[in-house]
């Protein structure tokens, strides 16, 4: 007598998936029950497969990922007993890009130069995946600084404004003045930092936006 029931799999991976691009990323699925044997398919969330794709049974492989790869990739099992089965898992391929800067007061868009004894805020943002992973480290002429009560290091809230650090110099003093470099990184490693320099001088401003010098390596 045959007996039917309903598929039933497992994915042999973790999800989230952080990987970095280049990498070749193997996801296995294997069927756990169903009469008769399921067949297995997977699908993306958004789009078709990449074009690159390798399907070999319940394992599918990408090789040399990239970020349009990244999304949610699904198991699908079906035996037309009951409901398909489904498992997913959401690769995330690590980026760092977009580095920029701005100075508060703005001495570029008003008639406001770099004065001192005032507040001056130098501020670094960069798009991050995944944005936990994301670090700063500020330096001033090339050294590393700390936060003090004078220079205040802060990460803001990652609600308001994702992926950005503020260095406030709470009372400029001609000692303060240099070049301060932001640079981001991921800790999970395997990725080129950006690193953003900021020229604060009594000139910041008077000239052309060329006197603040600004990098990015990515």
């Amino acid at each position: 007598q045959l007996s039917y029931s309903s598929p039933s799999i497992k994915l042999l991976v973790d999800d989230p998936i952080v990987v970095n691009p280049g990498e070749a990323i193997t996801l296995v699925c294997v069927t756990t029950g169903g009469e008769p044997v399921p067949t297995l398919t997977w699908v993306r969330s958004i789009g078709a497969l990449p074009e690159k794709t390798v399907l070999n049974g319940g394992t599918l492989t990408i090789p040399a990922i990239t970020s349009d790869d990244a999304g949610t990739y699904s198991c699908i099992a079906n035996n037309n007993v009951g409901n398909p089965a489904k498992k997913s898992t959401n690769i995330i391929v690590r980026a760092l890009k977009k580095g920029r800067f701005w100075i508060t007061p703005d001495p570029y868009h008003k008639d406001d130069n770099i004065q001192i004894g005032r507040e001056v805020k130098i501020s670094c943002q960069v798009e991050a995946v995944p944005s936990e992973e994301l670090t700063f480290s500020w330096f001033k002429n090339g050294r590393p600084l700390r936060s003090s009560e004078r220079m205040v290091i802060t990460q803001t809230d990652p609600d308001v404004s994702p992926g950005t650090t503020n260095l406030d110099i709470i009372d400029l003093k001609f000692t303060d003045f240099g070049t301060y470099t932001c640079v981001a990184s991921l800790k999970g490693g395997g990725i080129s930092d950006i690193s953003i320099d900021v020229n604060i001088s009594s000139s910041t401003g008077k000239a052309a936006p060329l006197d603040l010098v600004w990098n990015a390596f990515w």
